[in-house]
């Protein structure tokens, strides 16, 4: 398997919507309560984005690349991310891994005061459906041929530095010599009250729907990795 780099320039060149706020006079936050999203990144041989990509600590940002992208790794189309103070969403459509044999509707994160989920809609690795709202650090093993146990997390969630926690509805890594992983709807916010502007227009895919409350007292980390003892061949 070989992938060839591609630039941002060609990834963004046609059907990236402006940055758009959605509210006005609202007053910043602090960094720990900024939102900020993307659609998608790769990092590796076959280096891209993050792209779309934006933040905010006050009033909502989002930006949408509509046209269909093709890369060695992928082929996606319509990606989204939208952010505000304490909110982020992000969402990806039309989503085709070959190499791994994975292929999505749609894939979507969701966070807001702290809280996030993701969501998946018809995805597939090898046939197999995926959990449409999966559980946190859901860790999927996957057997690609020719190139050896891919990994996949579902729903990652770490907690930052700063307090905030980053949602990642999709992680994939294939264990080249150099490494590529591929992110898919990444969304990352902080605890923050409800600020002025609410993101609206929620990305592709079906809504995640409200996170559980997060008990009073010191918030807990984010759930540790839940292990899916199963393998998935894949051919090549």
């Amino acid at each position: 398997m070989r992938f060839t780099g591609i630039t941002m320039t060609g990834l963004l060149a046609a059907g990236l919507l402006a940055t758009t706020p959605a509210t006005a006079g609202a007053t910043p936050l602090a960094p720990g309560d900024e939102g900020s999203a993307y659609g998608l990144t790769a990092t590796g041989p076959a280096a891209v984005g993050p792209a779309p990509a934006v933040s905010s600590a006050s009033r909502e940002v989002r930006k949408s690349v509509l046209r269909e992208e093709h890369t060695k790794l992928f082929n996606a189309s319509a990606l989204n991310a939208s952010a505000a103070a304490s909110q982020a969403r992000a969402g990806v459509a039309r989503l085709n891994v070959p190499k791994a044999d994975m292929t999505a509707s749609a894939v979507s994160a969701d966070c807001a005061h702290g809280q996030g989920a993701s969501h998946l809609t018809n995805a597939f690795v090898a046939g197999r459906r995926l959990d449409s709202s999966p559980p946190p650090n859901t860790t999927v093993p996957v057997d690609v041929d020719g190139v050896g146990r891919a990994s996949m997390i579902l729903n990652k969630q770490q907690r930052m530095p700063d307090g905030r926690l980053a949602v990642t509805a999709m992680e994939l890594t294939l264990p080249r010599p150099e490494g590529t992983t591929l992110r898919v709807a990444s969304a990352t916010c902080g605890r923050g009250g409800r600020p002025a502007g609410k993101p609206a227009g929620r990305p592709a895919g079906k809504p995640a729907g409200k996170p559980a409350g997060m008990p009073a007292g010191k918030p807990a980390e984010a759930p540790a990795p839940t292990p899916v003892e199963r393998d998935l061949p894949v051919t090549g």
